[in-house]
């Protein structure tokens, strides 16, 4: 038969044990959250300078920058590529979305999405107030969107003259979409030279033409697309109008920069 001291001390040990794993599970849960946190603090700090397009915004477009970085071999290609993209990049306001999508031959994925950061212009009663915007946290996050653009952008050049199929591509653009509508500015920087083609070689074009396009099997519906970068070729141009038409497509070629 166990004594009154027994029984206390068998109390006194089971509440300790049952402090402690209480303790242990809480610390535990609490370290997970702490962790989670922690990796959602860019999510926050890139959703910070997001705006939506009205009266005194800054910026509010969202930019679908698609990025076809195996269809541009030569060095010509590469520099028209990323001279577009230059232009393109010069042209984002503060507050603008900016989603880049990387495309390849397995695929694409989603690479970057974050505002363009940057304090939005106020008042001078505003700003002698002091704003929730900080300058230099501003500058230095810009910094860093800089860097992650240009990292998105040239991560899928093509380096060591793979192939490529010009036709999946453009139908990986279109699976993006599916035929739905938006108002995002969808912007494309593909060379649309078919793998192995000499651009300035009219008759290279036709029997790519003759023995490729009456069998393509493709479907295509695209929201409204600008060009980045695209093969400014004359036959190039010419072959793309004759295979749309057969098939049905809407596709201007109007580049980004251009009104």
């Amino acid at each position: 038969m166990k004594t009154s001291n027994q029984t206390s001390n068998s109390n006194l040990n089971t509440n300790f044990s049952t402090t402690i794993s209480n303790f242990i599970t809480n610390f535990f849960f609490g370290l997970i959250f702490l962790c989670l946190a922690i990796l959602t603090l860019p999510s926050f700090a890139a959703d910070k300078y997001c705006q939506k397009p009205g009266p005194g915004a800054t910026g509010g477009k969202t930019y679908d920058i698609h990025i076809f970085g195996n269809t541009y071999k030569d060095a010509n290609a590469k520099t028209q590529m990323a001279q577009g993209l230059t232009d393109l990049f010069r042209s984002l306001a503060v507050g603008d979305r900016v989603k880049v999508y990387n495309h390849n031959a397995t695929g694409f994925n989603l690479s970057m999405d974050q505002c363009v950061p940057g304090c939005p212009e106020v008042s001078f009663m505003d700003s002698m107030l002091g704003g929730s915007c900080s300058t230099e946290v501003a500058k230095r996050d810009r910094k860093t969107f800089n860097q992650r653009f240009a990292q998105a952008a040239m991560s899928d050049i093509n380096r060591d003259g793979s192939s490529y199929d010009i036709f999946k591509s453009i139908q990986d653009l279109n699976d993006v979409y599916k035929g739905e509508r938006t108002d995002h500015v969808v912007a494309a920087a593909i060379s649309m030279i078919p793998d192995g083609i000499n651009p300035t070689d009219p008759n290279a074009f036709t029997k790519f033409y003759v023995t490729t396009v009456p069998n393509l099997n493709i479907a295509l519906e695209f929201p409204q697309v600008c060009t980045v970068g695209t093969s400014p070729n004359s036959e190039v141009l010419k072959f793309w109008k004759e295979v749309f038409a057969l098939k049905h497509v809407k596709f201007d070629f109007k580049p980004c920069n251009k009104e």
